[in-house]
């Protein structure tokens, strides 16, 4: 799509997945000191054009992410709990930024056929393993630890 997308997460097991499907750069937040300029020097020294919030616990580092970038986009995705998130500056970083925070619940008719499109391309790759119910407890723990990359998906007809 033409996007450098620098993937922020934690653990070499999404690291490598991340660089797999394509990200240009991981930044690893258990180990960098100060995740947002090291975001900001793999994105030319100035900062993001956009910020595709997918766990709402990183919303409020999000604009930081922005760095000195003029006309950044932050994406909500991710949805928190009611009350528990704010992103945190003053209305006049948005303004002299010319940023835009925005959200969508659903996809419209033309984002489920691109979606779709890419599907019928090959371009959209499941990730998931399948474990059987018996990994069930061990599988909620490891996705708690954040040592997951992807998905489980627990199929009850296997032990």
């Amino acid at each position: 799509m033409g996007m450098r997308p620098i993937v922020i997460d934690g653990g070499e097991a999404k690291k490598k997945l991340s660089m797999e499907m394509g990200a240009e750069a991981f930044v690893d937040f258990r180990g960098e000191k100060d995740v947002a300029a090291k975001v900001i020097e793999i994105a030319d020294g100035v900062g993001v054009h956009g910020v595709v919030v997918t766990a709402y616990q990183a919303y409020k580092n999000a604009m930081d992410f922005v760095g000195s970038r003029r006309g950044a986009r932050i994406m909500a995705i991710a949805l928190p709990p009611h009350g528990t998130v704010q992103l945190g500056a003053e209305p006049s970083t948005f303004v002299f930024k010319n940023m835009h925070v925005i959200g969508s619940l659903v996809g419209t008719m033309q984002d489920t056929a691109a979606c779709l499109e890419y599907a019928r391309r090959g371009l959209l790759k499941p990730i998931h393993e399948v474990r059987g119910k018996s990994q069930w407890a061990e599988s909620v723990e490891a996705l708690r630890r954040g040592e997951i990359a992807g998905r489980v998906v627990i199929d009850f007809n296997k032990d």
